[in-house]
This record gives C-alpha cells, structure tokens and sequence, in this order.
C-alpha cells in the first residue's frame, strides 16, 4: 500500500469519526435541551388538591428518559446557585451522573427513576463510586419510595426525593 492510499485511509476514518463524535454531541444537547423544555412543564403539572398534584408529577417523571431526567436535576442545581459539571457522555454504566461544586466541596449526583423502593445496594454502590471519584460527598436523587434505614447507610449521601425533589425541579431560588 503507497503512503497516498494510506493517508486517504487515515483522512476517511478521521472523518467517520468526527461524524460518530458530533452525533454524540448533538444527541447530548438535544437531551439538554429537552431537559430545559421540562422544567417548565413539571410547574403546570397540577391535580384537583396537593396530593393529586403531586402524585401526577412523580409519575410524571418516572416516565421520563433517564438521561432527560438527569439533565433536568443537574439544571435544577444549576439554577440553585451550583456549578455544574456535565459528564461528557452518557455511559449508562450506573455511575456518577454529574458533579456540582458550592462552597468549596465538590458533590457526585446519582438520578433514579424509581416506581417502588429504592434499593439500598444501588445507595452503597453510589458511597464507593463517590470514593472512586475522591468525592466527599454526593446527592442520590430518586422518585421511588426511601426505606427506613437508607439514610443511615452513608452520611456522605443525602438522599433527594419526595417533595424535596419536586420543589427543587418546581421552584428554583433563581
């Protein structure tokens, strides 16, 4: 093979992988800017009382696509006052989703869409990937039910679902 065959080769597959690179890229934005479309919408989300209400925009988001969901907590802190890292793709591998600095101490984010409880393996999976990661601490945000004893697992978690969770996607202090 000559060497202009070759960098032809190299040029070709340069190029395949640009165009594999900003599909990536296009398919993130286009999860971010859903994410943003949501925001607006989880407010409007409203039943005949407060409980109603709130019961409809839990479904709500458990019916959401898990990256839209995570795009959507991590603007939520974003909008809160917190910098936000993104990763810069999504792996689906069960780890970090993201990261989020305020004063002086980075956090891990984990998002789950839960219909039921959650489970405390999921929990002490995120404690050693919050290790892994040399994070302090982390938020394991969720829309299922927490057990009793998941919030004694860890005093590096703080668990964010509920109400907690809703005013944080409703209402941001910004």
């Amino acid at each position: 093979m000559d060497r202009k065959m070759l960098s032809g080769w190299i040029a070709r597959g340069r190029a395949w992988f640009s165009r594999i690179q900003s599909r990536k890229k296009r398919g993130h934005r286009r999860r971010q800017d859903a994410a943003g479309r949501r925001a607006v919408t989880i407010s409007e989300i409203v039943g005949k009382d407060a409980q109603e209400t709130f019961a409809r925009r839990i479904a709500y988001l458990r019916k959401l696509d898990p990256l839209v969901f995570e795009e959507l907590v991590l603007d939520a802190f974003q909008k809160e006052g917190w910098l936000v890292q993104r990763n810069t793709r999504y792996s689906g591998d069960g780890g970090i989703d993201g990261r989020i600095f305020q004063k002086g101490t980075w956090w891990g984010i984990q998002c789950k869409r839960y219909k039921g409880a959650i489970k405390t393996d999921h929990v002490k999976q995120f404690v050693s990937n919050l290790h892994k990661e040399n994070l302090e601490c982390g938020f394991f945000v969720h829309t299922g039910r927490t057990p009793a004893g998941v919030n004694l697992l860890s005093e590096q978690v703080t668990i964010l679902s509920g109400q907690k969770l809703i005013r944080l996607l409703e209402f941001p202090s910004r």
